[in-house]
């Protein structure tokens, strides 16, 4: 997902899509334009989904790719398959940090819940229908709460991704290639919530010592 920025030539990464949002911003700003505002939620919304549905790609070989990106795009669909699949879930996502910290690889949860709430904050200003004229005013109330949403939400983009020098991307664990005492162990892991996270770690460095011997 590269940084590059050509308003000019569409790009559906979130990188892209949070500078335009900035853009977006900047304009609004300048002309007193609340469309401007609007259009920032709508790419921002599928920036937050373009993150959710990498999330679960993560999970997957490359052959498995394109089915749930096929399921994913009916109403609903990215939800379904995150269901399906479980990798949104949170304890999931903690068990992929916790093995990037054990072996001291980059990698941090993603914090699903977080980003369904700000979808639904976000889709208040896109389905603007029920708003009046003076809602729709640049220095409205309304509009003006939309810019620190707008905020929050580039801000959440950002530390979700991983980054090299050049781009952001996003890092998951494939469910298929962990050996067979880390399934194990993940498995424990959710359906046992009050196991300590400090304690899952040592359960992970301690079937990477074991593989190690």
């Amino acid at each position: 997902m590269g940084r590059d920025y050509n308003p000019d030539i569409r790009k559906n990464n979130p990188l892209y899509l949070v500078r335009q949002a900035q853009e977006l911003l900047n304009i609004s700003q300048s002309h007193n334009n609340a469309s401007s505002l609007i259009y920032a939620c709508l790419d921002l919304r599928i920036a937050l989904e373009i993150l959710d549905l990498h999330t679960i790609l993560t999970s997957v070989g490359n052959d498995d790719r394109i089915l749930l990106i096929e399921d994913s795009k009916p109403k609903n669909g990215i939800d379904k398959i995150g269901r399906k699949r479980g990798v949104l879930k949170e304890r999931y996502q903690l068990f992929f940090q916790a093995i990037c910290e054990v072996v001291g690889v980059e990698g941090k949860s993603f914090d699903f819940k977080n980003s369904k709430d700000l979808q639904y904050h976000l889709s208040s200003y896109i389905h603007s229908y029920y708003m009046t004229d003076d809602d729709l005013k640049y220095d409205s109330l309304i509009m003006q709460s939309a810019r620190e949403v707008i905020n929050r939400v580039i801000t959440f983009i950002k530390n979700s991704l991983n980054y090299t020098q050049t781009s952001g991307y996003v890092v998951g664990l494939e469910i298929s290639t962990l050996p067979e005492e880390d399934k194990l162990l993940l498995d424990e892991w959710k359906n046992t919530p009050n196991m300590d996270y400090e304690y899952l770690k040592s359960k992970i460095a301690e079937n990477v010592k074991n593989r190690d011997k």
